[in-house]
């Protein structure tokens, strides 16, 4: 019988810059987590500077989600989607809308688990609310 592992596809995302972990602790942290996971540990797209999602960086993952030459990214920690509270709440927010299933590897938090990720979401939902009525 296959495992629900088989054949999932992921994307590394890393960022080099001010406060990231070395980018071959952070690809260390992806091969780990696809090997516990019976995943296909597959590319990586690196950001140069400040976390979050601006410009191309992750407009490339968000198309391999979307084109299915992926099916999870994989990050080391949280911070590395985003620089501040704020940043981080709207890149969930991006991610959930995009489809993208997100891995953190610090926490285990896997979006397609609720039990995991749903109490990172709410952390983070207060975020994305206060963000919305500020705007």
């Amino acid at each position: 019988m296959a495992s629900m592992s088989d054949g999932v596809r992921a994307v590394c995302f890393a960022r080099r810059g001010v406060g990231a972990a070395s980018l071959a602790d952070q690809r260390a942290a992806f091969e780990t987590e696809c090997a516990q996971r019976g995943w296909i540990a597959d590319t990586g797209i690196c950001q140069l500077g400040r976390g979050g999602g601006d410009g191309r960086t992750w407009a490339a993952v968000r198309r391999l989600v979307r084109t299915r030459r992926a099916d999870v990214v994989v990050v080391d920690k949280l911070e590395t989607i985003g620089s501040t509270e704020r940043e981080i709440a709207q890149e969930l927010v991006l991610l959930r809308h995009a489809g993208v299933r997100l891995l953190i590897a610090e926490f285990g938090s896997d979006t397609a688990d609720a039990a995991s990720f749903g109490p990172l979401v709410a952390e983070f939902g207060a975020s994305v609310s206060l963000t919305a009525v500020a705007a």
